[in-house]
């Protein structure tokens, strides 16, 4: 190998091509890709320069925004050691992002999205074989056809790559001929994420669907309806052919009846609990909330004055767990404060100017399936949600990067 081809530059695009291949297929690689971005940023040295790059981000002055007062409430947080930990998880995004966003070139960006989408056909391949009982990964078979995550997580990036692909399938910028690979694609990916019975991942998918039709053809009586009939389509050919899928739906028509007479003991009636819980710490604390640390200490306090007829079992579920559900855990930690920077956070990301119209529309797509999965889980706590919502962040900034930042 001649190392004198080998320039920083190359360095940092097989590096990026790498992460975002990795991304759903390996926890420890996207770990050492944290600090090698960070790393990679401190080699290049030109530290002025990089600094005048984000401050003249507006995305990065509300991303510090909330950083900074979501940091700040471990003053008033009871639990420190918590507090810590969830500061380490946003510390992800000060290594991650200011890195991509200087050391990136906006002409990477399509590649990017290809590097994870063959990272995703991976998995894939791997989730099937685990359906049908050809191997078994981490003592998983196909009573849990999930190679490297949980089916909730599983299902929130299998919901992002469906409607990617969705989004190929529908560019004028392909030939029927180079769409074909995209729509066989789409076809295994909406049916792996139907029978991977991550509801969340699901309803993201459903919702980001509509949105992709409204952004393809406007909103007319005609998307409306095509969105309509599409989601009506899919949610049916998968209830009758795939029976992970059907028992979940039945599951979750069950567990709404019993929310309808007061009984949370069940998946979504604990989701419903702790959206009383959340109510309660906001009537006592409204702006500042109860600090970054004491999601669980709050379940504590509320549930011991009031357990809503909850299960002794659903309480020791409820007192050891955070509130599955991201905006719930911003307003407990954070308050209106904190849920008020998380929307303005997200509504920037949404407002990015990018030139590509078909990478501004995965771009929204993305958050659109963030924002969606974040009812039901809290993605900012977990590392492979967490790394999904970050590539998403990153493609965004790098892809509106103006040319003299590239």
């Amino acid at each position: 190998m001649d190392y004198k081809n080998i320039t920083f530059e190359k360095v940092v695009y097989c590096s990026v091509i790498v992460f975002s291949f990795m991304l759903p297929l390996s926890r420890g690689l996207l770990s050492f890709f944290i600090f090698w971005f960070f790393v990679l940023l401190l080699y290049k040295r030109e530290y002025a320069s990089t600094i005048a790059t984000l401050k003249n981000s507006t995305i990065f002055t509300y991303m510090a925004l909330f950083l900074l007062y979501m940091a700040t409430t471990l003053f008033w947080s009871e639990d420190v050691k918590e507090g810590l930990n969830q500061i380490r998880l946003y510390g992800y995004w000060v290594l991650l992002l200011p890195a991509l966003f200087v050391l990136a070139k906006k002409e990477w960006v399509w590649n990017m999205v290809n590097a994870f989408l063959l990272g995703m056909f991976v998995s894939e391949i791997l989730a099937y074989g685990m359906f049908f009982d050809l191997w078994i990964i981490n003592n998983r078979d196909s009573s849990y056809p999930i190679p490297f995550m949980t089916h909730i997580h599983y299902s929130v990036f299998l919901g992002f790559t469906a409607v990617v692909l969705l989004s190929r399938v529908l560019s004028h910028k392909l030939s029927f001929y180079e769409k074909l690979p995209y729509v066989f694609f789409f076809i295994i990916s909406t049916v792996n994420l139907m029978f991977s019975t991550g509801r969340a991942g699901q309803l993201a998918f459903f919702v980001a669907l509509v949105i992709l039709v409204f952004l393809r053809f406007r909103i007319s009586l005609k998307s409306i309806v095509l969105s309509m009939l599409s989601v009506v389509m899919i949610f049916f050919i998968a209830y009758s052919t795939l029976g992970h899928f059907k028992k979940r739906a039945d599951e979750g028509v069950r567990d709404v009846k019993h929310i309808v007479n007061e009984n949370y003991n069940s998946s979504f009636g604990v989701r419903v609990a702790f959206w009383l819980v959340a109510g309660e710490v906001l009537k006592e604390k409204p702006l500042f909330g109860n600090g970054i640390g004491d999601f669980i200490v709050s379940t504590k306090d509320v549930l011991n004055k009031n357990d809503y007829g909850l299960t002794r079992k659903t309480i020791e579920f409820m007192t050891d767990q955070h509130f599955h559900n991201q905006y719930l855990m911003v307003a407990v930690q954070g308050g209106l404060i904190g849920l008020t920077l998380m929307f303005l956070l997200f509504y920037n990301f949404f407002r990015l100017d990018i030139e590509d119209r078909e990478l501004k529309q995965i771009s929204v797509l993305g958050f659109v399936v963030v924002a969606v999965s974040f009812v039901a889980e809290p993605l900012w706590m977990l590392q492979f949600p967490l790394m999904l919502f970050l590539f998403i962040a990153s493609l965004s900034i790098v892809a509106s990067k103006k040319e003299s930042l590239s």
